[in-house]
């Protein structure tokens, strides 16, 4: 039986190589995911990433989808838009936050625009950083947000 259990422990090896940290959590705040203007209304729609770990930290990507349509009985146009982007770290305490400048042209009634994110976050190599979170959402003021959240409640 102890031959077994050093076979088995033969393959736990302290080999760099073989730890394989996971990617940060990225994903939409949801009471920031709307934005609701008189032009029109834009929607934070979806957002893809993936990381790439160095020696100094982790390297995430990320494309935001952010759609728009035009409010009835408004004229078409462009919607211009905020928003932020934060990272945590694995106690949810924000360590970074910067806000984008960006807009939907909805002269068609409808339109999307897609944004390009590059987040760094250094850590350890030793580190695995899918206890870290990459959250994006619009900028908006406090009664917008309340007005989402209670919208939100029901879904």
């Amino acid at each position: 039986m102890a031959g077994v259990a050093l076979l088995a422990l033969s393959g736990c090896g302290s080999d760099r190589d073989s730890f394989r940290p996971g990617c940060p959590n990225v994903g939409i705040v949801r009471d920031a995911a709307t934005w609701r203007q008189e032009g029109g209304v834009a929607v934070m729609a979806r957002v893809d990433a993936a990381c790439e770990y160095e020696d100094t930290g982790v390297t995430v990507t990320a494309d935001l989808t952010i759609t728009g349509r035009t409010a009835e009985g408004a004229n078409p146009g462009r919607l211009p838009l905020e928003y932020f982007v934060v990272v945590t770290d694995p106690q949810r305490n924000v360590i970074a936050k910067q806000v984008f400048a960006t807009g939907v042209d909805i002269s068609g009634g409808t339109g999307a625009v897609a944004e390009s994110l590059v987040q760094f976050i250094p850590a350890a190599p030793t580190v695995d950083a899918r206890w870290y979170e990459v959250l994006v959402g619009f900028q908006l003021p406090p009664e917008q947000v309340e007005t989402n959240r209670r919208v939100n409640e029901g879904r």
